[in-house]
């Protein structure tokens, strides 16, 4: 289980490549994470803030992307900080133009939570 929302303030409704984050995303966790996220449990998705107040409030170009990933307990603390340190810089890095267009915050958080589940997709990928 990997679930990954992502939040983003609304003045970048132009300028972010939502889609392209989310895949981003989602494909880091099928291919770099060998087997830790399993592929049916994992699930990207993209909310816009309307409503946020940045900083001191007065920089209507401030914006923001926050990362939110939650996943299931016991993956090995040693392999949270290479993988997570990797993601953050990939994502850095996709979105480097934000940061050179504007007053721009991004942030990951990983927090590990349990959780009752269940799924057919897993079935579905299997057959």
């Amino acid at each position: 289980m990997a679930h990954v929302i992502i939040e983003w303030s609304a003045n970048l409704e132009e300028v972010l490549d939502r889609p392209g984050l989310m895949r981003l995303i989602a494909e880091d966790m099928r291919e770099r994470s060998d087997g830790t996220f399993p592929v049916g449990g994992i699930r990207v998705r993209a909310y816009r803030a309307d409503d946020y107040v940045i900083a001191d409030g007065n920089g209507p170009d401030d914006a923001f992307v926050n990362i939110e990933v939650r996943m299931g307990v016991g993956r090995s603390e040693a392999f949270r900080k290479q993988y997570f340190d990797a993601l953050f810089t990939r994502v850095r890095d996709f979105l480097a133009d934000l940061f050179d267009q504007r007053p721009f915050a991004l942030s990951l958080y990983v927090a590990e939570v349990e959780g009752w589940k269940h799924n057919s997709i897993h079935k579905r990928l299997k057959g």
